[in-house]
């Protein structure tokens, strides 16, 4: 016997290094075997290539040797307090070891466990593993049994894979999957396990197998392997793989019901079936038909089954959503499926207020590639969509949507969509919205993209939006779109000129779509209005809510460049809009109604300018530009040729560009000018006619309204001027002033301007300078803007008052005279040309500048020498 002592402050063996390294033990012979005794202690023990480290290591060991040296056999007692490798933590780890062999075998019993063994996301509280272990020159082999309890994930991982199913709301799917990442996260917070172990295999084909593993939790979820259950993990694998046989059933705790059959047969190729029970979650129900499985030596598991999915879709649902799934499933996990087309189909869908009939579409991927990949690295994939026809119902209406091209990209989830159409409803009444691009990517909160090339109508409003462009985003069961459009008329004969828009929003959620732009007339972009519009998909009604806020008319911008209705109506305005209206619509047609208001507004009309020109217009159709009966327009001043001043219009605009003249009245040369009723149709190529009355006007009343100061005058008229005006322009047609009875004086009391007209011409402006008549009547035809003639008839003439009377004019007073005198003139110079003639300073107040510059113009003229300067001298 003796004792054996060792010391080594540092020992590196390969690229393990130990510290503090000691062993004392005692050196004997029994029987004729050497056999050492003693405990092999260290500080710290560190290997490089794999990150391992174990502090205070010590085995206590018990070998003997045979006589030879060329066997052994003892028991080992080790124990480390803290073991660290490969990113797992054990805090104790303890091992009871017996061996017995030589070189070319050497068996090892062993036990072991470890205390509270951690990862990075997770933790298991203890662990127990018996083990028969096998080494030399043959691969190693070891068979055993592995026990733990308490084994959980990280609370970081549990939580994100309970997320990991909120990502899918919304969808028919969601359900199903928020539960049954629910119930693995109940699982993975604490579990208890156990299974056999083998080592098995060299090579290649080396790996470590699982033997019936058995997982429970204590919330009941199980998953049990059978006795010929086997998971592989290949050790030489260039990356994490598994191989899986026998049978196994799964299912409590919230997790489906199933089991599935694995049969790995000699050759290497394996055969399987999975039987899952129909899955529910409150109102979603996921069914698979049998899911077969086959693979070869090459490792790979080909699947095929049919998913059979009912549930939530947005705020509604999908039943029956049918798609057949085939693919490939790799040992490191990830799966591809089978390339070509898959048709889906669903037999109703509910969402947003539609309902679609039964349908299918094709799901293609890319020639020569799958259809979908999934693994480490992701999602991949292109799903292109031929064609897309769906057919159904929104509340009471049919609704159609077709589409071209579809094409999604799963590795960054943007798809888009060529030639998107929508038809809700039918006939003129129908809601419609078409899009030449539609483009969207998934987004943190849902989804976002942008549409190109749309146009839209609203049911039966007469109202066209195209040119549609912006970008849209999808959250929280909403849509919005942002953008700009133009409106313009649905009527075949425009009644307003396009309008633009850069700022409209859109909105739908809940079945209702809102929306606000601001629109501007297109060529000067002038601000002309804002809408506000809702629209109820599920009823079909709907409303649009019009603000003018000041519509200002100027030398920039005239009615005519917003409708051409006002062309040969009205020009040169100078005034502004401000009003409000609204456009209700429902499946049996659309009303609308408004109230707009001008105050002071200065114009030309066909029939002369207009200044003052105050109203306010109620609508009872707004769209068909009909109006309630009873508007009054007040006016200060209208000028045919004749001003007339303070008048008041009564009228209804009676739709189909018409208007219908309910009366008008103007004081009027102390008496009335009254306009007729009538009905003037601007929608025709044809002449409007009015008619006016003059009711009781006093001569003398009326020569001092305008001006004429040197005439006397005293009657009362009346009369009819019927009035006819088209584009070019209005004319009086057989105009006609009398009168009453008793007729009237004519005088002028100014003095003789010219005192050489001769004793004849003196004697005769003496005579007749008064006169006073029985009749005297005013005939009027021409136009307002151009030749006039005038017809004057005086009967019944006799001198008045101030006259010169001698013995010839009293003889002449007793012939019965009748004067005829007809004025051909342009109308608006009517009255100029009747005081011209009594006062010649008007004539040269108007023409003296004209004749002063055609004087200077002459001289000028003079002045200039007939040969230029510039010229070479002429002969």
């Amino acid at each position: 016997m003796g004792r054996l002592a060792l010391v080594a402050p540092n020992l590196t063996v390969g690229d393990c290094a130990a510290r503090e390294v000691t062993f004392y033990g005692a050196l004997l012979v029994r029987d004729v075997r050497p056999t050492l005794q003693g405990p092999l202690r260290g500080s710290t023990l560190r290997c490089a290539d794999n990150g391992l480290r174990a502090e205070r290591p010590q085995i206590a060991l018990d070998v003997s040797l045979s006589e030879q040296l060329t066997s052994w056999k003892g028991r080992a007692d080790a124990s480390i307090a803290r073991l660290v490798g490969a990113g797992v933590t054990a805090s104790r780890l303890g091992v009871l070891a017996s061996f017995e062999g030589d070189a070319t075998r050497t068996r090892i019993d062993a036990e072991a466990d470890i205390e509270r063994l951690a990862g990075a996301d997770f933790t298991v509280r203890t662990a127990e593993m018996t083990a028969e272990i096998f080494v030399g020159r043959a691969p190693p082999a070891a068979s055993g049994r592995l026990t733990f309890a308490d084994a959980a994930a990280s609370p970081a991982l549990r939580r994100s894979i309970a997320e990991s199913g909120r990502g899918l709301a919304g969808t028919p799917i969601g359900p199903v999957a928020e539960k049954a990442v629910a119930a693995v996260s109940r699982m993975l917070a604490g579990t208890v396990g156990e299974a056999g172990f083998a080592l098995a295999g060299e090579g290649k084909s080396a790996r470590i197998e699982l033997i019936a593993p058995k997982l429970s939790s204590p919330g009941g979820a199980r998953v049990t392997g059978g006795t010929e259950s086997r998971v592989g993990y290949l050790l030489a694998a260039d990356r994490p793989a598994f191989l899986v046989n026998g049978r196994w059933t799964f299912g409590g705790g919230g997790l489906p019901d199933g089991n599935i059959d694995l049969d790995r047969r000699a050759d290497g190729t394996m055969r399987g079936t999975a039987t899952i029970a129909p899955y529910v979650s409150d109102n979603a129900r996921l069914a698979l038909s049998p899911i077969s499985f086959s693979g070869g030596r090459d490792a790979l598991l080909h699947f095929a089954t049919t998913a059979e999915l009912t549930g939530p879709l947005g705020d509604g649902r999908a039943e029956r959503l049918r798609l057949r799934l085939a693919g490939v499933l790799a040992p490191d996990g990830s799966v591809a499926l089978d390339g070509g087309c898959s048709r889906a189909s669903v037999q109703r869908v509910d969402v947003a207020g539609f309902r679609l009939a039964p349908t299918a579409i094709d799901l293609c991927s890319r020639r020569g590639a799958p259809l979908l990949s999934a693994g480490p690295g992701g999602v991949r994939g292109q799903v292109n969509i031929p064609a897309i026809a769906l057919r159904g119902t929104s509340g009471t209406s049919p609704f159609a949507f077709d589409g071209g091209r579809a094409a999604i990209d799963l590795a960054s989830m943007r798809w888009t969509l060529a030639d998107a159409d929508l038809r809700l409803g039918e006939g003129d009444g129908a809601t419609l919205f078409a899009a030449e691009q539609v483009a969207g990517a998934a987004a943190r909160d849902g989804m976002t993209g942008r549409l190109s090339g749309a146009r839209a109508k609203i049911g039966a409003v007469p109202l066209l939006m195209s040119q549609i462009a912006g970008d849209w985003r999808w959250a929280e069961g909403a849509f919005d779109l942002d953008g700009e459009l133009l409106l313009t008329d649905a009527e075949t004969d425009a009644r307003f000129s396009p309008l633009v828009s850069t700022d409209a929003h859109l909105r739908f959620a809940d079945g209702v779509v809102d929306a606000n732009a601001a629109f501007n007339e297109r060529a000067t972009g002038r601000k002309i209005l804002d809408t506000i519009i809702t629209h109820r998909l599920e009823s079909g009604t709907g409303a649009a809510d019009l603000k003018i806020d000041e519509l200002r008319f100027d030398e920039g911008f005239q009615p005519d460049q917003l409708t051409n209705l006002a062309l040969g109506v009205i020009a040169n305005v100078r005034g502004s809009v401000v009003g409000d209206g609204r456009i209700e619509w429902t499946p049996d047609g659309v009303t609308s109604r408004g109230t707009f208001a001008t105050a002071n507004a200065d114009l030309a009309a066909a029939f002369g300018p207009v200044k003052g020109l105050t109203t306010t217009l109620t609508f009872e159709d707004l769209l068909g530009i009909r109006s309630a009966p009873g508007q009054i327009a007040e006016i200060v001043e209208i000028n045919p040729g004749i001003p007339v001043r303070d008048g008041r219009v009564e009228y209804r605009l009676l739709g189909g560009n018409r208007v219908r003249i309910e009366g008008g009245s103007w004081p009027f040369g102390g008496g009335q000018l009254v306009l007729h009723p009538a009905t003037l149709d601007f929608s025709a190529d044809q002449p409007r006619r009015l008619s006016f009355d003059i009711v009781g006007v006093d001569a003398a009343v009326f020569l001092q309204q305008f001006g004429f100061e040197n005439i006397n005058a005293t009657g009362t008229f009346d009369g009819t001027l019927p009035v006819e005006f088209d584009g070019l322009g209005g004319r009086i047609v057989g105009g006609r002033i009398d009168s009453r009875a008793g007729g009237g004086t004519l005088a002028y009391v100014g003095e003789l301007s010219n005192r050489n007209l001769g004793a004849i011409a003196n004697f005769a402006f003496g005579a007749l300078r008064s006169l006073k008549y029985d009749d005297l009547t005013i005939i009027l035809n021409g136009d307002l803007d151009g030749e006039m003639v005038t017809d004057i008839r005086f009967g019944g003439v006799g001198q008045g008052a101030g006259a010169t009377r001698n013995f010839l004019t009293e003889q002449v007073a007793k012939i019965p005279l009748v004067f005829n005198v007809k004025i051909t003139a342009p109308f608006r110079q009517l009255l100029t040309s009747a005081k011209g003639f009594y006062d010649p300073s008007l004539l040269i107040e108007q023409n003296l500048p004209t004749l002063l510059r055609a004087q200077e113009e002459a001289e000028n003229a003079a002045d200039s020498p007939v040969q230029p300067t510039e010229s070479e001298p002429m002969p």
